[in-house]
């Protein structure tokens, strides 16, 4: 019979990509034992691969972009299939989210002026990707974790599920 370790946390999280890791800490914040499994080393999920930006209307290089022009341009960009309530909420909050990571100690590239500098990317009508040079992944997955820790969410590395069990 196989030996399992048991772990008990009010919250579980399988993988400690973007998506995974801003999840833990949401949950931590409201006093929430969060565990946090990931199959390899932590910091080396998928996410540190993106390259681009951070799609943001936060108008810092043209001041005509808004959230309904993300909006729109995100629509357009899916072929208007996308669900169009979870666009307009990303359009919208997406800029809070780039300047929450800003505050937790992510470095954007700056313009002259010292804002958070953004780039052109296709199907954009304006430069809207807040960026780390080229890699805004590998930066983005840095902030999440150093912040993540100090919330107080325990990572399991290395480890495969195998099973779950509830009560």
């Amino acid at each position: 019979m196989a030996d399992y370790e048991t772990h008990e946390y009010d919250v579980l999280i399988i993988g400690a990509g973007g998506a995974g890791l801003r999840a833990a800490i949401e949950a931590s914040a409201t006093g929430l034992r969060v565990g946090v499994v990931c199959k390899s080393l932590l910091g080396k999920a998928h996410t540190v691969m993106a390259e681009g930006g951070m799609a943001a209307s936060l108008a810092n290089v043209d001041e005509r972009d808004n959230w309904r022009v993300h909006f729109a341009d995100t629509m357009r960009g899916g072929q208007y299939l996308s669900q169009w309530q979870m666009a307009e909420f990303h359009a919208k909050e997406a800029p809070a989210r780039v300047n929450e990571l800003e505050a937790w100690g992510a470095l954007f590239d700056r313009t002259a002026e010292g804002r958070i500098l953004q780039r052109n990317f296709g199907g954009h009508a304006y430069p809207r990707l807040a960026h780390v040079g080229d890699r805004t992944g590998l930066e983005m997955i840095r902030t999440l974790q150093d912040h993540g820790i100090h919330q107080g969410m325990t990572v399991h590395m290395e480890v495969t599920v195998t099973k779950l069990f509830m009560s």
